[in-house]
């Protein structure tokens, strides 16, 4: 009783609610590129006020034959400082020139953006955090309903939601 996979699913996190590390946008504002050391300062703002969420250090090097972008923050809560690298990878475009991505540094996989929920310390890819999308979640908020109002008319779930938007478009 009470064990894994008994009671609710647990809630998962949405990507929205984490900070982003995009190796495209870097890539893009050219923090990021073959033959490079680079060092500054990230920082994320809320679009709508304007507000600074976070910042954090980096540095880049893709001198190395195996490049790295460092990163070092401190969580203002509980004053624990990190300070550790993520490996970077290439791979080449059909056009010319490279897409950057970024080596999980919990799985090893290459990704193009990391992500830092609240609360956890470092950055890792999507799929270490367990993380979801928004729209995936609300795509099935309904999904139950569907179900019990198909087996109260003998129908299927399908058939119900397809008459349902047919009604209410």
């Amino acid at each position: 009783m009470g064990g894994s996979g008994s009671g609710r699913p647990r809630e998962r996190i949405p990507v929205e609610d984490c900070l982003v590390l995009n190796a495209g946008k870097l890539q893009r504002d050219k923090l990021v590129a073959g033959g490079l050391r680079a060092s500054g300062a990230l920082t994320w703002t809320n679009t709508a006020t304007g507000e600074k969420l976070s910042s954090i250090g980096y540095e880049a090097d893709t001198l190395d034959a195996a490049p790295w972008l460092r990163l070092h923050y401190t969580r203002t809560r509980t004053g624990e400082a990190f300070d550790y690298r993520v490996r970077l990878s290439t791979s080449p475009l059909p056009w010319g020139g490279v897409r950057w991505a970024f080596l999980c540094p919990d799985c090893g996989r290459a990704c193009r953006k990391l992500y830092l929920p609240n609360g956890a310390g470092r950055f890792a890819c999507r799929l270490c955090y367990g993380l979801t999308y928004t729209s995936t979640q609300e795509a099935h908020k309904w999904d139950g309903m569907f179900r019990r109002l198909a087996a109260d008319i003998g129908s299927t779930p399908e058939a119900v939601k397809r008459a349902l938007s047919e009604r209410y478009a």
